[in-house]
């Protein structure tokens, strides 16, 4: 269990060459000097900035969710806390460890690079943005594949890698290859550890999902990686099932049970259709005679 100062200094430490490279320099609030931590109290929110010439950095600590916000010198005219947020992680004291504090500050050097230098380890491909959970909730958006690509990477910070190269090889987020390849075997692996607090935070996840996701990320979530994840290894079943919100219980059991039965529809589902790159849709005949 790490301790939250003890959290941050690493986080910090981790990120201070790269910002020193590039000439930023920490901002310590009023009355606050080294050794301490340079972070001031916005609300409920623990705030840490960074300024220079090529621009602003601010970390933004609520709860367990760690955010960072970057904005170029020429968005100088953008209040400190409305700039563009370019990374949500989760910062669990009680089940990271220091490999997943430097999944996340590896995470913002490289973000610094793409930002301030131009310089990045990946492809410079926008990532797909997620369905916020006040959209799905008011039902102007449903959750989509990325949106769950995304949020699991947030539980599980080592995949997040995976996540930007499988955007990279395929212009898009293409979910089967990233949970058939990597997601899978840590739901499988959290599902037989059995422990409380991380089978909540899989399992909320993915009950949130499919609540509010469209028929296509339902059916990731049944098939893909619950289904297939547990009907070949029927004994998490049992370790699994009280976690199943009321909505996904039926549906996740109707698709375990059929699985377990069909060992062809196993196979295709460990090994997915190569990916066809999407055609431009033509039109019809009765569009064409209409001009539309």
């Amino acid at each position: 269990m790490l301790e939250l100062n003890n959290a941050l200094e690493l986080i910090l430490k981790g990120i201070e060459g790269k910002l020193t490279e590039l000439d930023f320099k920490v901002e310590y609030p009023e009355g606050v000097r080294p050794p301490e931590l340079p972070v001031s109290t916005v609300g409920k929110k623990s705030v840490i900035m960074y300024r220079g010439e090529k621009g602003r950095v601010r970390m933004e600590l609520d709860g367990d969710k760690l955010a960072l916000f970057c904005a170029r010198a020429d968005e100088s005219d953008t209040p400190d806390d409305d700039m563009n947020r370019v990374s949500l992680s989760l910062l669990d004291l009680e089940t990271f460890n220091e490999k997943d504090l430097k999944y996340i500050y590896e995470e913002y050097n490289e973000t610094f690079d793409k930002t301030f230098s131009g310089k990045s380890q990946h492809s410079g491909k926008k990532m797909p943005t997620p369905v916020s959970r006040t959209q799905a909730k008011s039902g102007a958006m449903a959750y989509d594949a990325n949106t769950l690509g995304s949020r699991f990477t947030t539980i599980y910070p080592e995949l997040r890698d995976e996540y930007k190269n499988n955007v990279d090889t395929y212009g898009e987020f293409l979910a089967e290859d990233f949970f058939v390849n990597h997601g899978n075997a840590i739901v499988i692996d959290t599902i037989r550890e059995n422990d409380k607090i991380k089978m909540r935070k899989l399992f909320n996840l993915l009950n949130d999902i499919y609540e509010d996701g469209t028929n296509d990320t339902q059916s990731l979530v049944a098939v893909t990686i619950l289904g297939s994840s547990i009907a070949a290894n029927p004994e998490l079943l049992e370790n699994a099932q009280s976690y199943f919100s009321d909505t996904m219980s039926e549906p996740v059991n109707e698709v375990i049970s059929f699985l377990s039965k069909s060992k062809s529809a196993r196979m295709r589902l460990e090994n997915p259709p190569l990916y066809k790159p999407k055609k431009q849709k033509k039109k019809g005949l009765f569009s064409s005679m209409m001009g539309m």
